[in-house]
């Protein structure tokens, strides 16, 4: 009965589920745990607000990470348990075979298993502590560093608060011997803490503990919201790695439960608007649809859709989508926790909000050339019926359509730029976000403005969500149609611009393709860093393999687009093309129609033979690729079969140039040249963690000793289709 009460059921992934538990040091949860036992447990609690002695919490203030260092269960209780006062010391308790034991919200608590232990325990939401698991879920450490510590964190108030805290409970900020931007506390170790005011926290909370001289520290969630940081946004902003679900994940449950919960959405919308600031984009919302007189949102429709890094909301046959990723106080180098294959673009890293207008006049650029080129491409993708910009000034969110052309008075407003592309007909599209992402003397604030855009809702199925309903043949005939889908993308011409400037970067040349220059300069700067880049992933990458990382790849990246001739050495160079660069299962739509079956006497059968794309919000230029790394690892989860469905109505070469037979003549010159190669480095210098799909699609090179072994068994298939392509002649 309890356990049908729990919140977390409605979660994508299932987070909630039972399972078995050996609690071996201090743990403090948002979650209720829920703790069966068949054998003896000894339990120590504190409330919310006291570091137990010998703990110490460490808090990131880059993006909240909360970690918690503290001695195992065994050692707290013979090391620092026998020195504490009365009054520093815990609730205890020991749970009997067959007790169950419910530990509060908040509550630090640690378990000392008596004897040879089995127990099941389940993390448990309801209504109680909903809007506490929402709120340790926003961004920001200055309230993660409250909850867990109380008003210890909060800049003098320490004179008041010992009175009110044992001296056991007392913390010591130490700035000495810290690599990251972290705040530490300490608790009492040797319960010999000082009382000093020097030892409090040194977080930044503008005034807001000015206005707290005279309270204490209180678990209340209206207490607790007061520190979190208002000017992060909470939908895009980096999210800390430790909390209980990912951001992701948060969204799609907080959409689940306003769907099948409305009973509860006065509740759930509190603590959307904590974890995501749903309040902020719905406004938004209502601004546009007023703007462009569509139908006014419905209570069903006032939580965002989908689990993409932008805002998207669904109103009647209209997806209203905010470009909000990067947006306002936030710098725009911390964007890869949700972006997929950012490859070919360095993004503005002192001005996000410009970023996202050239991304989202990208998209506004690449319609419009659809429709000029005629290219079939137009009948699978959304249908633009407005855009614009939504401002936000005295306190108020105004909208000002655009159509992408020309310089509208607003951008001259906030960004008084001299751009060589004022006069094209798009200015601030694909050559202006290469020529940006060259461009690091770029310095202006951030401004209050968002790009908008309103489509028409595209019809079919999510195939993330079908995907596991589907046959092997409707599977073969997506992977046909996203062939024909990407060959039209891939086939597109790119718009005129003007010469680029050089990057920084020693290793790109000036005989280098200016097109080609910044994903040059990019490549080269992972490159450099690359075995940090592969350690990052917290043991993806067997180690082995981290450390011959550097002789496998070129040690100039251009040389994966600059190959040589056999007659008479020249260089030759492969064109870019635009690529969409987030092929993944959540952008793709099926549909299904029925078919003659008239011929062979049985009934009309259905067959998925239509596939519309959506989300361009990504797209750059580059190697087409680069676009096969998603296909073949997310949406064909490693189907060779699927891979060479795809392939066969793909029907393009992998390497264009002005000569294609020049071009193929160095394919058997150089290993830089193979399709299977160049994949296998985009991979390994991709800044989000795909190696984890390759090493969790194919266990067994958990045990490879080269890339070269990898690279064969993942990437393998390209190259006989590149050697057999029927278009490779000029």
């Amino acid at each position: 009965m309890l356990y049908n009460l729990n919140l977390y059921s409605s979660l994508p992934v299932k987070a909630d589920c039972p399972m078995l538990y050996n609690a071996e040091n201090w743990k403090r949860q948002f979650v209720f745990p829920l703790m069966i036992s068949t054998f003896f447990h000894r339990w120590a609690l504190y409330p919310p607000g006291r570091v137990p002695g010998g703990v110490t919490v460490h808090v990131s203030d880059e993006d909240g990470d909360v970690d918690i260092e503290t001695p195992t269960s065994l050692q707290w209780w013979l090391d620092i348990y026998p020195h504490l006062a009365e009054h520093e010391k815990p609730l205890e308790c020991t749970q009997l075979p067959g007790e169950t034991i419910f530990v509060p919200s908040g509550w630090w608590h640690c378990v000392l298993n008596l004897e040879t232990t089995v127990a099941v325990t389940q993390n448990f939401v309801n209504q109680s502590n909903f809007e506490h698991v929402c709120l340790d879920m926003a961004p920001g450490h200055c309230h993660k560093g409250v909850c867990r510590a109380g008003l210890l964190a909060v800049p003098g108030k320490s004179v008041r608060d010992i009175e009110n805290h044992p001296a056991g409970t007392m913390s010591a900020w130490n700035h000495n011997d810290m690599t990251r931007a972290e705040k530490r506390l300490k608790g009492s170790g040797s319960v010999r803490a000082s009382n000093s005011a020097n030892q409090c926290a040194s977080f930044e909370f503008s005034d807001v503990h000015e206005s707290l001289e005279n309270q204490v520290f209180s678990y209340d969630i209206g207490f607790l919201s007061q520190f979190l940081e208002k000017e992060k946004d909470h939908y895009t902003s980096v999210w800390s790695p430790t909390n209980p679900i990912g951001q992701r994940e948060a969204r799609e449950w907080l959409r689940r439960l306003w769907v099948l919960k409305p009973e509860l959405r006065g509740l759930i919308w509190k603590g959307a608007c904590l974890a995501i600031s749903v309040d902020k984009w719905y406004a938004c919302l209502e601004e546009v649809s007023a703007c462009h007189s569509l139908p006014p949102p419905s209570e069903d429709e006032k939580l965002p859709v989908g689990t993409g890094s932008n805002p998207v909301f669904i109103v009647s046959d209209n997806v209203i989508k905010i470009y909000a990723e990067g947006g306002l106080g936030y710098s725009a180098h911390g964007l890869g926790t949700e972006v997929m294959l950012h490859w070919f673009c360095n993004l503005i890293k002192s001005n996000a909000t410009l970023t996202i207008l050239i991304t989202f006049l990208m998209q506004l650029e690449f319609y419009d050339l659809l429709r000029k080129v005629g290219s079939p491409l137009i009948n699978h993708i959304p249908e633009i019926i407005a855009s614009g910009f939504l401002v936000y000034e005295d306190g108020v969110y105004r909208t000002v359509p655009w159509d992408g052309k020309g310089m509208p008075d607003v951008l001259a407003k906030y960004y008084p730029l001299e751009l060589s592309y004022a006069n094209s007909c798009f200015p601030l599209g694909l050559w202006s976000k290469q020529q940006f992402g060259m461009d690091s003397s770029t310095e202006c604030s951030n401004k209050p403005i968002w790009p908008y855009m309103v489509t028409r809702k595209c019809k079919g199925d999510i195939f993330a969500r079908v995907r596991d309903t589907l046959s092997k043949a409707d599977l073969l005939n997506l992977a046909s149609s996203l062939g024909v889908q990407m060959r039209n993308i891939h086939l597109l011409p790119l718009p005129h611009g003007e010469p680029l400037p050089k990057p920084e970067d020693n290793n790109v040349r000036d005989s280098d393709p200016p097109e080609w220059k910044q994903v040059i300069s990019t490549l080269n700067g992972r490159k450099n860093n690359i075995k940090k880049h592969l350690a990052n992933w917290g043991g993806t990458v067997p180690t082995v393999l981290i450390e011959k990382a550097e002789e496998y790849l070129p040690a100039d990246m251009s040389s994966l687009i600059k190959f040589v001739k056999d007659d008479d050495g020249d260089s030759v160079y492969t064109f870019p093309c635009w690529i969409h660069s987030d092929i993944m299962d959540d952008n793709i739509l099926t549909q299904r129609s029925l078919t003659d079956a008239k011929s062979t006497g049985d009934r009309d059968l259905e067959k998925l033979d239509a596939v519309n794309i959506i989300d361009f919000s990504d797209l750059s230029i580059g190697d087409p690729l680069c676009d096969l790394i998603p296909l073949h690892l997310d949406v064909f989860r490693g189907d060779i079969d699927l891979l060479r469905e795809y392939l066969r109505s793909y029907q393009l070469p992998f390497l264009r140039g002005k000569s294609n037979n020049d071009i193929y003549k160095s394919v058997g010159n150089s290993k830089f040249s193979t399709a299977s190669y160049r994949a296998m480095c985009y991979c390994m210098l991709h800044e989000d963690n795909v190696l984890a799909a390759i090493f969790g699609l194919w266990k067994d090179l958990r045990a490879a000793t080269s890339w070269e072994e990898v690279e064969h068994l993942v990437w393998d298939g390209l190259n006989r289709y590149q050697q057999s392509s029927p278009t490779l002649s000029s």
